[in-house]
């Protein structure tokens, strides 16, 4: 916490930071980094942090349209079954989160 009571977020500011110097690939990467850990509680900071940071790059990559690319791709390698166990995971937890988003998003508008 800050001085003011605010949560630190430490994470997001970093994230913030690299946004526009990384790839659209590497923030891929990092928004499945917090993905991760947001789903196994394991937090470098605190759960407010990593979830800031994740939408930080999710409105990121959704605005420039990586992630529809992001999910046509993913469905794809998963069918190939070219895939690590750790890579398809993480590809399956990106699956799950973009349907949940997408199904809010189309009972919102």
């Amino acid at each position: 916490m800050t001085e003011s009571g605010e949560p630190e977020l430490t994470v997001y500011y970093r994230h913030l930071a690299a946004l526009l110097k990384r790839s659209n690939d590497d923030n891929f990467r990092a928004l499945l980094e917090q993905a991760r850990r947001v789903v196994r509680g394991e937090y470098e900071t605190g759960l407010y942090d990593h979830q800031q940071a994740f939408r930080l790059l999710w409105h990121h990559l959704d605005r420039n349209g990586y992630l529809r690319q992001a999910h046509r791709d993913t469905h794809t390698r998963l069918a190939s079954g070219r895939t690590a166990p750790n890579e398809t995971a993480d590809l399956e937890l990106f699956l799950t989160v973009y349907a949940q988003v997408r199904a809010t998003a189309a009972r919102t508008t």
